[in-house]
């Protein structure tokens, strides 16, 4: 009898070692989602912070770098305010990405192996977008630094949503064409292209100097050209994606039709609605972060897809 009793417990016990390391992977992976996803939302809403501060002419309130007025805390009007909350939320951006790539090198042994540098290569951003930021303001609005800022913005958003991406459960698809991945990629990189050339003409205010004195039409008008590649290129992924992914392209056609049609009325109303402008931002980032996840679900993770058994 005590010997029956020992081998129904030696099972129990064996289970319990092999879980311990099943869970710490658990609890780790739960926390880097979390972070990932703080970071995301985060991010998503300084981009928007940041065009509100652009158009409304806030970018040198605080005419100094890191401080504001030489304050930590200054005198807070609404034009301040905004350039300081910017800044704000920007130091706890970069806080918890320092916060994200430590905890994925630390417990790199129960993580994916991809992780720890993917971490590393939005830290990198994080610094190179912080020191883009600080030049803004002590370069006063220079262009191109002004348009990069946008551009490694963008860049980093992207870097957190594949990693977001890749980190989502396994779940059953239809089995994808095999050129989705590279699809979703090729939009999504004529997309952030886009993306630039909007962020050439805002920070050129070359829709106004145009319509004012035809100066800088060009630039405005390689934008307004750029909606024809971008459009076609998210219809193709969204039509690739249809089977496989049909909630995935319904968002992508939503969001393209939307972002043509705040284009339009953004154009039409000649950029005199703030709100309308710093929409057009927003949903430009929501349609490249869209294709960016597709394209790593497609790219990087093909064991997520296999043939539906019953249609």
């Amino acid at each position: 009898m005590a010997q029956f009793r020992f081998k129904l417990s030696l099972p129990q016990r064996i289970v319990i070692q092999d879980s311990a390391p099943q869970t710490q992977l658990t609890r780790t992976r739960v926390w880097v989602q979390r972070l990932l996803y703080t970071l995301i939302g985060l991010t998503f809403g300084l981009m928007a912070v940041g065009s509100l501060t652009r158009v409304m002419g806030a970018g040198l309130s605080c005419p100094d770098w890191p401080l504001c007025y030489g304050e930590v805390l200054p005198h807070l009007d609404p034009f301040i305010f905004l350039e300081w909350f910017h800044r704000q939320v920007a130091q706890v951006v970069g806080l918890l990405t320092v916060v994200l790539c430590v905890l994925t090198w630390r417990r790199r042994r129960v993580l994916p192996g991809w992780l720890p540098g993917l971490a590393t290569a939005a830290l990198v951003l994080v610094l190179v977008q912080g020191a883009l930021g600080a030049f803004t303001v002590t370069e006063y609005l220079r262009f191109d630094i002004v348009t990069a800022h946008l551009g490694t913005a963008m860049l980093y958003f992207g870097v957190l949503l594949a990693g977001a991406a890749l980190l989502i459960p396994n779940r059953v698809f239809t089995r994808p064409p095999a050129a989705l991945g590279w699809v979703a990629a090729a939009a999504a990189l004529v997309c952030y292209g886009q993306i630039i050339l909007g962020g050439l003409v805002a920070s050129q205010w070359a829709f106004h100097q145009c319509l004012a004195g035809s100066a800088l039409c060009e630039v405005m008008n390689n934008h307004l050209w750029g909606v024809l590649p971008t459009t076609v290129a998210t219809l193709v992924a969204a039509w690739f994606s249809w089977k496989p992914l049909k909630p995935m392209a319904l968002v992508l056609l939503g969001l393209l039709a939307l972002q043509i049609g705040l284009g339009v009325g953004t154009f039409l109303l000649q950029l005199s609605v703030p709100a309308l402008t710093v929409a057009h931002l927003a949903v430009g980032a929501a349609l490249f972060g869209s294709l960016v996840v597709l394209a790593a679900l497609a790219l990087a993770a093909p064991h997520r897809f296999t043939d539906r058994l019953h249609p």
